[in-house]
């Protein structure tokens, strides 16, 4: 009886240490540029969205502690004039779809993972200048 427990307990433990342990991951865009006038395909569109500048942050708490890791980037994007969105109905997930259409966001989030890994349990360090001591 008190073996299982002292199982149950370490496993809920476990549990309750990898939920904290979960990376989660946050867009953020920052810029959209856009093109006043643009005729595609006979169309003439306005306000036409060309560049999405963006960053993608990953946070994980370990022992109470957040540490985060963030990239950054522009994607150009070309409008398609049956599916074109006019700027004042765009929506954040609109753009963060497009986003995750183009961009791997698998490998983004592994790189970001191997960042955070190393903010948790650094390999390396900048010292000081040892002649900088005199």
């Amino acid at each position: 009886m008190v073996r299982e427990i002292s199982h149950w307990k370490l496993e809920n433990f476990l549990q309750q240490k990898n939920k904290k342990m979960e990376t989660t991951f946050k867009w953020t865009i920052s810029v959209l540029n856009s093109r006043i006038k643009e005729t595609i395909e006979g169309q003439e569109l306005h306000d036409v969205v060309n560049v999405v500048h963006w960053r993608y942050k990953g946070t994980r708490t370990v022992d109470d502690i957040p540490y985060e890791k963030e990239i950054y980037g522009s994607l150009g994007v070309e409008a398609d004039p049956n599916d074109f969105i006019l700027y004042e109905n765009l929506t954040e997930d609109d753009v963060i779809g497009w986003l995750e259409e183009e961009l791997d966001v698998t490998e983004m989030q592994e790189n970001l993972n191997k960042g955070i890994d190393l903010l948790i349990n650094p390999v390396e360090e900048t010292l000081p200048l040892p002649w900088d001591n005199e």
